[in-house]
């Protein structure tokens, strides 16, 4: 059952990846000899856009299986905790107050700022009691960057404000072919760290005493997943802006598809299952065959992960009566 759910998963991954290389306004023969219009459009505007999507999705639904096993949580991600936002201030202080436009200047201060919340969000995480609480600061964390973010927009000039607005709809249609493979490049390289701390992951989930008497280094864990947390973030949020949902709503929808519990399984799947659900999410921001016509990245992914959030929370609410 198990490879069969990955067969199908990655199947779904070609085909999706396929139709966004060759479907829209223009068509793309896959087979055939290409016109230079057509390498074009597929090297410079489909291929970049693919490569957001697929990096995208993976790395975030990365970091919300991270933040989900390390906090214990099944509503832990990079939006509900602040880490997101936290990003969007690191690139606001950037593009409001007009100091740099550049795409490492950008991802540098997104990345910084994700890291900076979810070192802040370690800090005070001991001293909750229950997860409800940690939500709640988490939740609280996030109207008040939401509100710095607000007076950095109400001072700032009209080009750099619009320019901020359009980012911050999320979309995955903005980055040039380099800044696609760095993503890829980031991501996989980030898979591979965090597979390799399957086993610590695993062990993590019987709990801290038990983690820490099979030899599980927590302190080295924590720093470890701060990095790989934050620098995906940062770096995908700088890109694509701050896209919703992907990095909680994934997770849930591989369980939901597979029993399997070990993160030597999970850590690809969740990967591979976030970028299909990001490509998928694109189609609806696309319109039908390209056209355009379609809806803003977040309004989708809402659409999508909403659900996914009401169906934990209700879920969790049953097995506590039960």
């Amino acid at each position: 059952m198990r490879h069969m759910t990955a067969i199908a998963i990655c199947l779904l991954f070609v085909v999706l990846a396929i139709s966004h290389l060759v479907l829209g306004d223009i068509e793309v023969p896959v087979f055939g000899q290409w016109s230079t219009l057509h390498e074009e459009i597929v090297l410079h505007v489909r291929l970049p856009r693919l490569l957001a999507a697929v990096a995208g999705g993976a790395g975030l639904s990365l970091c919300g299986l991270m933040l989900q096993t390390w906090f214990g949580n099944p509503l832990a991600g990079p939006s509900v905790l602040g880490i997101s936002s936290g990003a969007g201030l690191g690139v606001a202080l950037l593009v409001l107050l007009g100091l740099s436009t550049g795409w490492w200047a950008t991802a540098s201060a997104a990345m910084l700022g994700s890291m900076l919340v979810l070192l802040l969000v370690l800090f005070v995480a001991h001293r909750f009691r229950s997860t409800t609480s940690l939500l709640i600061f988490g939740l609280m964390l996030n109207y008040v960057i939401g509100a710095l973010i607000t007076v950095l927009q109400s001072e700032a000039e009209q080009e750099a404000l619009q320019q901020f607005v359009f980012w911050g709809m999320g979309t995955f249609g903005h980055g040039s072919i380099e800044t696609g493979i760095a993503l890829m490049l980031s991501v996989s390289l980030a898979c591979g760290l965090v597979w390799a701390m399957h086993s610590s992951l695993d062990l993590w989930t019987l709990g801290r005493v038990t983690a820490r008497s099979m030899g599980v280094n927590d302190r080295q864990l924590r720093w470890r997943l701060v990095a790989l947390a934050g620098v995906l973030t940062g770096g995908i949020t700088a890109v694509c802006g701050p896209v919703a949902f992907l990095g909680l709503a994934t997770p849930h929808v591989v369980r939901l598809l597979t029993r399997e519990r070990s993160h030597r399984v999970l850590i690809p799947l969740t990967a591979l299952t976030g970028a299909v659900l990001a490509m998928a999410a694109d189609w609806g921001v696309k319109g039908v065959l390209g056209t355009g016509q379609g809806w803003p990245l977040n309004a989708v992914l809402s659409l999508i992960g909403g659900p996914m959030v009401i169906w934990v929370l209700i879920s969790k609410a049953s097995a506590a009566h039960e």
